[in-house]
């Protein structure tokens, strides 16, 4: 039996109150009658909850007739508390009822609050009929993420500023025309014009005028004043040989990056056969009290594991920087993962100062995630050994060595900020401690054997890299995989409806909505939360249904 629908008098009379505010004052006649006909208005008392995460996934729409509502986290979660107040004609939670979720915010009536209610069933009508309301609950999704995007960054870096990130081109950051010499310049020429212009690097060119190495302060202490040269030599004797360039069209985070992996100061930018200018460190993260270089030195200097939880700590906080100076995914991930490996590469040395592993030629592989170089702020190990199968070894007695050694690696970045693999994905288990012969047997039965076991090790192992050590026995191992792969269309087809599963996050009429991404008060929260439950859930690497997760 149909519900009875209210009289036309009272829709009409409610048009006309909605239509004293966006977006039902642009709405067809026909399209906020169909809202209006579906409303129930509610009354809530001043200081009344009116919807918090405990009431589930959310069913309704709310409209302000009058009072006042107050959007606020419920728990002290995020690093800074963030409400608002929302008033007459005003909608909650779109963002939780478009994402079909539980809301994230606690709506509390200020004032005694009278709030138009509308079910999902109606909401879903409307949305599909008008355009106008479609195009206004999506426009405010869209303005709710842009206000969340500008509220972390100024919660990581009240400094940071707008018109220039690191998703900038380089030439946007040149700050003035490079200074230059000819490499047949003295030393003492050199360090003259450096004093006079005040900066603390030359390019110098050779005889056809190109860029043929760099001259800065680092190499006035290290290889002039420490070594107690003349300071009438030609500066081609010390200067810093074929330096790092970059195109001018390439973003500050790349530059990063290569100062990251290289262990650079600075960077040459070039357009085209053009010198346009020197990118120093100073230049990327003037603001910041961290420095990607000295990072670099702090990790690799660390004589001690809690030395390098501290160094590792602060990659974390530099990564947190970043992303609040724009950073995309892509960049900020793979310039994680660069100071990542080196903290892992660290921790390799220590642990090997006290164990006999040096003669064995292994490899120490990262999988899943550390694999792809698309490590997040927040990640579990996932690693493994490969050795190789010398003729008359004793197999077993090198893992027994190799065992030890990686139990103490794995504890020392547990230490670092990498927890455990729940699923004990870690070289300090036999079964990820393998010689090539070994590995070759497990990756060639996980390709011909189907069960869900074998596509789940697959979809993890199948994405690994040389970290640490003989990366010959990955090349080989790769050669392996790819050689026997191609020949498996049944595993090639398995993986790719196993990959299916993971359902990107659209809405209800196509757009992107992305769960946590929705609520701008909940921003900061979902960079820590989202990260810290991909933690816990890594106890449990396939579902019920078989399916993998993401590593």
């Amino acid at each position: 039996m149909n519900e009875r629908q209210p009289p036309p008098l009272l829709v009409a009379a409610t048009a006309d109150i909605l239509r004293k505010h966006a977006p039902f004052d642009a709405m067809a006649e026909a399209d906020l009658a169909h809202l209006a006909g579906g409303l129930k208005l509610r009354y809530f008392a001043r200081d009344t909850v009116i919807l918090s995460p405990e009431n589930g996934i959310i069913d309704s729409l709310f409209i302000i007739q009058r009072g006042a509502v107050q959007a606020d986290e419920p728990t002290q979660v995020s690093l800074h508390t963030m409400a608002a107040t929302l008033t007459d004609g005003e909608c909650f939670p779109i963002g939780a009822l478009v994402a079909a979720r539980a809301t994230t915010l606690r709506y509390t009536a200020l004032k005694d609050t009278f709030c138009y209610v509308l079910d999902e069933v109606r909401f879903k009508e409307v949305m599909s009929s008008s355009p106008e309301f479609h195009a206004f609950c999506t426009r405010r999704l869209a303005a709710l993420l842009a206000a969340s995007t500008r509220g972390t960054r100024e919660a990581y870096s009240s400094r940071a500023a707008d018109e220039l990130t690191m998703a900038s081109p380089l030439r946007n950051a040149l700050r003035h025309a490079p200074v230059t010499l000819p490499e047949s310049a003295s030393v003492r020429q050199v360090l003259e014009l450096m004093k006079s212009r005040r900066i603390g690097s030359i390019v110098l060119t050779g005889g056809d005028g190109a860029p043929s190495g760099i001259f800065t302060q680092t190499d006035v202490l290290n290889r002039v004043a420490l070594a107690a040269q003349p300071l009438d030599r030609p500066v081609s004797e010390v200067m810093t040989r074929d330096p790092a360039t970059l195109a001018a069209g390439s973003a500050l985070s790349e530059a990063a990056q290569l100062m990251a992996r290289k262990g650079f100061r600075h960077v040459l930018v070039i357009e085209g056969d053009r010198l346009m200018g020197v990118i120093s460190e100073r230049d990327l993260f003037g603001l910041q009290r961290l420095s990607m270089q000295g990072l670099r030195k702090d990790i690799g200097r660390a004589e001690t594991v809690d030395a390098l939880a501290f160094a590792a700590r602060e990659v974390r906080e530099l990564g947190t920087a970043m992303l609040a100076q724009g950073v995309a995914a892509e960049q900020l991930t793979q310039f994680i993962s660069a100071l990542n490996d080196a903290v892992t590469e660290r921790a390799i040395e220590l642990a090997r100062r006290e164990h006999d592993v040096a003669g064995i030629g292994f490899c120490w592989m990262g999988l899943g995630s550390e694999g792809r170089n698309e490590q997040t702020l927040a990640t579990d190990q996932d690693n493994a050994i490969i050795f190789p199968d010398a003729e008359g070894d004793d197999r077993d007695a090198t893992r027994k060595k190799l065992l030890a050694f990686a139990d103490q690696v794995n504890r020392a970045l547990d230490a670092c900020g990498f927890p455990l693999c729940k699923g004990d994905i870690m070289a300090r288990n036999p079964a990820w401690c393998l010689s090539l012969a070994e590995w070759f047997h497990r990756f060639d039965d996980w390709i011909r054997n189907s069960d869900p076991e074998a596509l789940l090790n697959a979809s993890i192992f199948f994405d690994f890299r040389a970290l640490h050590g003989d990366a010959s026995l990955v090349d080989r191992l790769r050669e392996f995989l790819l050689a026997h792969v191609k020949d498996r269309p049944v595993f090639l087809r398995q993986m790719a409806a196993n990959a299916l599963q993971t359902r990107p996050p659209l809405g209800l009429f196509g757009d992107i909505v992305g769960g946590e991404a929705i609520d701008a008060f909940q921003f900061v929260q979902m960079l820590r939360l989202r990260a810290q439950d991909s933690l816990d859930r890594g106890s449990g690497r396939r579902s019920r249904t078989g399916s993998t997760r993401i590593r």
